[in-house]
């Protein structure tokens, strides 16, 4: 079998971009690294929008479970406990693909 090559760094690891390729602010970054202004302006637009949209979907869903009431609690439970991961996953969800597209 053949061993693995131990490379202590990527090959790119010494090349350097000296600006920002999002903002073109003056840094010195790695490859296709941005700098942090630009992550933390990513990360605030993508919280901002994960937001409203996961609350958006997370009512109509929870319209959609609670109208008509269920008969007994346990489907009652079952139903918020289901509408309160739906809102974690729906943020989780939009957030990622935020700060993918806003690169």
């Amino acid at each position: 079998m053949l061993r693995r090559g131990n490379l202590q760094t990527p090959l790119v690891a010494g090349l350097v971009e000296h600006e920002c390729p999002r903002c073109h602010r003056a840094v010195e970054l790695p490859l296709g690294a941005l700098c942090g202004h630009c992550h933390r302006e990513i990360e605030r637009r993508a919280r901002r929008v994960a937001r409203l949209l996961g609350g958006l979907s997370t009512v109509a869903m929870a319209l959609y479970v609670f109208i008509p009431p269920p008969p007994d609690e346990r489907a009652r439970t079952v139903g918020l406990i289901g509408v309160v991961i739906w809102y974690i996953l729906a943020n989780a969800v939009v957030r990622r693909v935020m700060r993918q597209w806003q690169r």
